[in-house]
């Protein structure tokens, strides 16, 4: 059994909570991804899970056994860290060794057993070219896989990442991103991976935890995450490009519902109606894809007027934020365009992949 589960768990710094009486279980084999900005508290969790902090409420379980009272070494957990953590002075095979040759390890791996060990996790992460070289005179790629190796040097069950592949650049991201993937369907290690980059999680997890202000948003594999987000939060922070959530004032008029969208009144789709049989509230909260954002001639009826607040490439493809009353707007497309920032423009929205948030909580409004 290597499950990974917080039961309750809260963790304070002096009088400042980093969060209160949270439940998360990593299942069995599976890759779990925490996601959130930086100071959600998902670091401080993974760290509670390698003995690193400690609880002040709750249990940390691992494989059903209670580990709070457990120093790291006796956790059987291999851990990568964001800045590698090597040993400069020692060539790659001496670093992959130093583990199995702890003190606290010297038995269980005999000196018979340590080069065939590296030998086979040198090949797996295909490193073995590299075993007589010096850290210092390796690519931050190749240090990484190094990172890898020493944390999966002794088969551990439960395998933690924090920000593995950040400082890498975009090109050996997107390798390390499949390579993780492949070590993870060859392994079946239990392993909860601490990012900030969603598309980093959408691409290698199983589940992503998604993380705000010392709270668990929704919890879900990543094609759920992204189409049905539970609250406002994860709507604006998981996709690429995520949704643009808008405030909008919400008015009845004649058996109808509608928004008021930068000046310009918007029936909302019918299916919508039923959310608000009994009550309907001032203002809403609306997820809207960069998909249902469409630039139209000005001269068409009844446009929406808004002014380019940003542009960009991404790929082939131009991505614009549009500045539309005091809300911003994400547009993406194919067609490529000339724009500066201030130009005027008139757009469309098609509210019928909409996903509504109450103006208050931000929790979804389940249609």
């Amino acid at each position: 059994m290597s499950e990974v589960r917080f039961s309750e768990v809260s963790k304070r710094f002096g009088g400042a909570s980093v969060f209160e009486r949270i439940d998360l279980t990593c299942p069995e084999h599976k890759y779990l991804c925490l996601l959130g900005p930086s100071g959600c508290g998902k670091t401080t969790l993974m760290r509670l899970a390698a003995g690193l902090e400690s609880p002040d409420e709750g249990d940390v379980m691992i494989g059903g056994r209670r580990v709070n009272d457990l120093p790291p070494a006796d956790r059987n957990i291999g851990m990568a860290f964001q800045n590698y953590a090597l040993y400069p002075m020692l060539s790659v095979r001496e670093n992959l060794t130093f583990p199995l040759r702890a003190p606290v390890r010297r038995r269980a791996w005999p000196e018979s057993k340590i080069n065939s060990r590296v030998d086979d996790i040198a090949q797996l992460l295909r490193i073995d070219w590299l075993l007589d070289r010096p850290i210092a005179t390796l690519s931050g790629g190749q240090q990484q896989r190094v990172a890898l190796g020493r944390a999966l040097i002794r088969n551990p069950p439960v395998l933690l990442l924090d920000e593995p592949i950040t400082h890498l650049d975009a090109r050996l991201r997107y390798e390390m991103r499949a390579e993780l993937k492949t070590l993870h369907a060859k392994l079946h290690t239990t392993t909860i991976h601490v990012t900030h980059d969603q598309q980093e999680a959408l691409a290698v997890a199983d589940l992503i935890a998604v993380m705000n202000a010392g709270r668990i948003e929704q919890v879900g594999p990543p094609v759920e995450v992204y189409r049905n987000p539970n609250t406002a939060f994860v709507a604006g922070f998981v996709g690429d490009p995520p949704m643009s959530v808008v405030r909008m004032p919400l008015r009845a008029t004649e058996g109808c519902l509608q928004i008021d969208f930068g000046g310009r009144l918007l029936d909302l789709p019918e299916k919508f109606s039923q959310a608000f049989v009994n009550t309907v509230p001032p203002a809403l909260l609306i997820g809207i894809r960069p998909s249902s954002v469409n630039l139209v001639p000005s001269g068409s009826p009844a446009p929406i007027p808004a002014r380019v607040y940003s542009h960009e490439m991404v790929g082939r493809e131009l991505q614009l934020m549009l500045s539309v009353g005091d809300s911003l707007l994400r547009y993406r497309s194919p067609d490529i365009r000339h724009f500066a920032v201030g130009d005027e423009v008139a757009c469309d929205v098609n509210l019928d992949n909409a996903r509504l948030f109450d103006a208050e909580t931000g929790v979804a409004i389940i249609i």
